[in-house]
């Protein structure tokens, strides 16, 4: 019995070694730089110094009362808006599509991953390429098969350029969507439609009263990711317009990567970075309760 309780211990004593470096890197890579950001939104750092003064919620406060701010706040939403909507959109339709039997189904699906396989700076790199307005793939495209007479500056154009950058973002995610769609579809019973089949309904009818409600908690997770994507997008952007031309493409995350690297307010930097957790915290607290009523209602 002895033996068995110093065994015991051992275990436990062994357990913890092994759960202490993780504790450790948590402490590290976590909760040391969360706390340090925090305070660092709440100060106004010399750096000639390194010396923090606290101003309370200075920073926040005065982010509001600048233009550069709100406008990449509001560019931000646009931005995160129309790309979830069109790669939510186009997903739902590559999934519905995907689920029909054709030939070469199994390869169409194989490639379908591969936009969501790409690293975020590959692909700003790739369709920064295919954008360029004097050899890029898409104006060539357009140019051989007549469309255009000259090509198109796409990233330009200050009105556009917003929507164009946002391309990449639905190429990736209409891939990610269509594959947790398509898998939400293989799962709905084919008793379902067989019964529909036998009441005499329709493509139509068998698609709004089966498939969509049976969709409907994986489409509020795919908006609810893509949202969070749009509202976070840092890398595809700067690598293609940097922000510009005229700060036409100067989301909330570049703007932040500016003030605090490019202009040294670390203080009003860090305050940009929560202010943008904030909003995809709440967002997400919004799609999680619609999701649940979802859940209930179906």
């Amino acid at each position: 019995m002895a033996r068995t309780r110093l065994l015991t211990k051992w275990d436990y004593r062994s357990s913890l070694l092994f759960v202490v470096p993780a504790i450790i890197s948590i402490l590290i890579f976590l909760v040391y730089p969360f706390v340090y950001t925090v305070i660092l939104s709440l100060s106004k750092i010399d750096l000639m110094t390194s010396k923090l003064t606290f101003v309370g919620f200075k920073n926040y406060i005065d982010l509001f009362k600048t233009k550069s701010f709100n406008e990449s706040l509001i560019r931000t939403i646009i931005f995160a808006t129309f790309s979830t909507a069109l790669s939510t959109i186009l997903g739902t339709l590559f999934a519905l599509y995907l689920n029909q039997k054709f030939v070469g189904r199994g390869f169409a699906r194989a490639i379908l991953i591969l936009p969501w396989a790409v690293p975020w700076v590959v692909i700003g790199i790739m369709w920064h390429w295919m954008l360029n307005a004097q050899f890029g793939a898409l104006n060539g495209l357009l140019y051989q098969l007549g469309i255009i007479k000259e090509y198109i500056p796409f990233l330009g154009n200050i009105k556009t350029v917003l929507y164009y950058t946002a391309l990449p973002v639905i190429w990736r995610q209409a891939s990610f969507s269509a594959i947790l769609l398509l898998a939400s579809i293989q799962t709905i019973p084919e008793e379902l439609y067989e019964a529909a089949t036998i009441d005499g309904a329709n493509m139509l009818q068998k698609f709004s009263s089966i498939t969509l409600p049976w969709m409907a908690p994986t489409i509020m997770i795919v908006i609810m990711i893509n949202t969070l994507y749009g509202l976070m997008q840092f890398d595809t952007v700067f690598i293609m317009t940097e922000g510009g031309p005229a700060n036409a493409t100067e989301i909330i995350a570049i703007h932040m990567y500016r003030t605090a690297f490019e202009k040294l307010r670390l203080g009003a930097g860090a305050a940009i970075g929560y202010i943008l957790t904030l909003l995809c915290l709440v967002l997400g607290l919004v799609y999680v309760n619609i999701l649940t009523r979802i859940e209930k209602k179906y």
